[in-house]
């Protein structure tokens, strides 16, 4: 009997332990100016969730934080993203250019003090994003020209 309900215990933390999620970003309300300022924080945070985990094509997770950071960077009017230049050269590859506007808000936010111009932003957002992309636990395989058009930024 006890075999049985220590493996029922061990049964039911192991899928707990699997259950769990993702911050919630969809459930995110940006609706008034004073949202964006607010959430400031979550868009640091869902820009480094991004850029902290190994990608993965289809998640759940990746996909609302990239979602709630978008919807976020049209609406804060504090900053200014740049969609020119790299955006424009790395656009064939939509999940390069997800982590490289992932790059462009947590570079923004982390130096907001300073207020980058766009022209350093992208730079450093390159940068952020060379240096994801080499890292192999990330497992994100990035293909000749599109680093040679990050590393010439």
């Amino acid at each position: 009997m006890q075999k049985y309900f220590l493996f029922f215990i061990i049964l039911f933390l192991s899928t707990a332990s699997f259950g769990q999620s993702g911050y919630p970003y969809q459930d995110i309300k940006l609706e008034k100016p004073s949202d964006y300022n607010a959430t400031e924080p979550l868009a640091l945070s869902a820009a480094t969730f991004l850029l902290t985990t190994p990608f993965i094509e289809v998640d759940v997770n990746r996909a609302n934080a990239f979602l709630f950071l978008t919807t976020w960077m049209e609406g804060a009017k504090n900053y200014n993203f740049y969609t020119q230049g790299v955006v424009q050269q790395i656009n064939t590859d939509k999940n390069l250019l997800s982590l490289y506007i992932a790059a462009m808000a947590k570079y923004s936010l982390e130096h907001k003090t300073e207020l980058p111009d766009a022209l350093t932003v992208e730079k450093n957002a390159c940068k952020l994003l060379l240096a994801y992309c080499d890292d192999p636990a990330n497992k994100f395989k990035l293909k000749k020209k599109l680093r040679t058009k990050l590393e010439n930024n």
